[in-house]
């Protein structure tokens, strides 16, 4: 929409003149952004989708979905809560010094911005004073160990700061005399302002946040927060459902993948309960690799492998190349076991599968081949990358990312391992299990966290019981699901939607059906809510099957 491309040009712009190139992060901006985006909610309230095309439909619909997110994250105040457990408005600043620069131009635009980082920073310190006043933080017993995100960049020598990498080799298309310039700004840059913005934020925490911040652990404790976490199940999950009925789901969920894990102990004869079995898992020297380097090894092997097998499954795959790689040292001891970092198609750098090096004891390689095909392929990159390919869609949704069908999309991912040839270790075939039944605790954690009262120790227990992940990382996922509600959902609601609709595919088309033609439409729109993805899967059962149902030209 042609006025929210202007409304951000403006922002954009207004920024650039107040020399905030990292964004301006004050109350009144996001009263402004909330008065545009409710103004033109109103007015996409009022189009008749009726007359619209499927794809502009689509289009529609989408376009509310963020909106609506915006307005909820001023309706609920959620600005004020800028962090996570293991992430915040802070830590995404190391990334730029993996940028690629080449010109002149290039290195004087990434030096402003390391100028710029203490305003960004004194910008959201006062966010979240104004949250601790209101009662909108974190717990403080989720925070144990977040310095680490902060104090790796308040360093005595510049050379040693990530932000100082673009500058470590001289760019052949620069000049020495420029090259001095440049490096000397540079290191001005870092040592006045890049580590004295980070000291802000280690006297923000020691002084101010830590020793005021809540102790309570659900956001039912929020203003308002019981509607604010109903919303937050809305928007992650893209359904109607309720927190209620999704922790009914989890538990039924939990019972049947326990029921699939107790089969494979019986596979390898082993001798005990379930919770014996998951110690032996965990305390087992050959289940871990002996260095990082290793374990990164065992990783790209499983990321080849699946290559090798895409097309089996896939008609249409991208162009973008992907890496393996170690989580940065400045996220790895809070971080999940891996994770994706993906990359703008127009960069110099490829997506990246992060694996988590950091105490080795706590990743398991029995778990290694479903975080991968998660992660890398088919999973998310394979996704992410396609989407970016989509030319016929609007910009906006080439980067959108609906948490439904994108972690759907990862676990379901896990789950095509089966038929890539993967699992063929009975251990594996339980760190298969283990990963699912993760997701499927989440929905009974996330919803009995933040509404029915559980304490954080109930929910190490309850997940150190039912899967096999190490208690390192047991602890930081429940550090996760308190620090960021209704996100978990979107696992588990995701994939059993993409099931559900293959196997009505299937049902429906029988000897018609081709998985790779199935993938292909489920992919063809970018990342969308549930709502649409099975509209789509209808409309494409119903023309391969020669109907002409004029219902399901309509995104209900």
């Amino acid at each position: 929409m042609q006025e929210i491309k202007d409304f951000q040009k403006d922002e954009t712009k207004r920024d650039s003149i107040n020399g905030h190139l990292l964004g301006s992060n004050k109350e009144e901006d996001f009263q402004r952004r909330f008065t545009f985006y409710s103004n033109t909610a109103a007015k996409l309230d009022s189009i008749e989708k009726a007359k619209l095309s499927f794809d502009d439909q689509i289009n529609l619909e989408l376009l509310q979905y963020n909106i609506n997110d915006e307005i909820s994250s001023y309706k609920f105040k959620s600005y004020l809560n800028p962090i996570l457990s293991d992430e915040g408005f802070h830590t995404g600043l190391a990334a730029m010094g993996s940028e690629v620069l080449d010109s002149k131009k290039e290195f004087e635009n990434y030096i402003l911005k390391l100028k710029d980082i203490p305003r960004y920073v004194d910008e959201h310190l006062e966010l979240m004073r104004r949250g601790l006043k209101t009662g909108i933080c974190q717990p403080r017993s989720i925070l144990k160990g977040y310095e680490n995100t902060y104090q790796q960049h308040i360093v005595s020598d510049f050379q040693k700061s990530v932000f100082w990498k673009p500058f470590i080799k001289k760019p052949f298309g620069i000049t020495d005399e420029d090259w001095k310039k440049i490096s000397e700004d540079g290191k001005e840059a870092i040592q006045l302002y890049v580590v004295e913005g980070f000291k802000k934020i280690k006297t923000f925490f020691d002084k101010e946040y830590l020793p005021l911040t809540r102790i309570t652990i659900g956001v039912s404790n929020f203003p308002n927060g019981l509607a604010y976490y109903q919303d937050r199940v809305h928007h992650y999950t893209s359904t109607d459902l309720s927190y209620e009925e999704i922790y009914q789901l989890g538990l039924k969920e939990v019972a049947r993948i326990k029921n699939e894990m107790l089969q494979v102990m019986k596979d390898v004869k082993f001798k005990g309960s379930l919770k014996d079995f998951i110690a032996s898992l965990r305390t087992n020297p050959k289940f871990y690799a002996a260095t990082p380097e290793q374990l990164l090894k065992e990783a790209s092997y499983i990321s080849k492998k699946a290559d090798g097998q895409l097309p089996k499954l896939f008609s249409l795959l991208p162009r973008q190349p992907y890496g393996v790689e170690a989580v940065p040292a400045h996220l790895a001891p809070t971080y999940t076991g891996g994770r994706y970092a993906g990359a703008s198609i127009t960069s110099k750098r490829a997506g990246h599968y992060w694996v988590n090096t950091y105490n080795l004891k706590s990743r398991p390689l029995y778990v290694l081949e479903a975080l991968t095909l998660h992660e890398a392929v088919p999973g998310h990159h394979l996704q992410i990358a396609l989407t970016q390919e989509l030319d016929q869609l609007p910009e906006f949704r080439r980067n959108l990312y609906v948490n439904a069908f994108g972690e759907g999309w990862g676990l379901y991912s896990e789950y095509l391992g089966t038929e890539m040839g993967f699992y063929k270790d009975p251990y594996s075939q339980f760190g298969r299990l283990t990963y699912e039944m993760w997701r499927a605790c989440r929905l009974v954690l996330d919803v009995a966290l933040h509404t029915k009262g559980w304490t954080r120790e109930q929910g190490v227990t309850y997940l150190s019981e039912n899967t096999a992940l190490s208690l390192h990382e047991v602890n930081t996922e429940i550090n996760r699901y308190i620090s960021w509600p209704g996100q978990a959902l979107a696992y588990k609601i995701g994939e059993l939607k993409i099931r559900e609709l293959r196997k009505r595919a299937e049902d429906k088309l029988k000897d018609k059906f081709d998985v790779r033609e199935f993938h292909r439409v489920v992919l063809s729109q970018g990342t969308v809510t549930m709502k649409i993805l099975e509209q789509m899967v209808d409309k494409y059962i119903d023309e391969k099957n020669g109907a002409t149902v004029s219902s399901r030209d309509t995104v209900n």
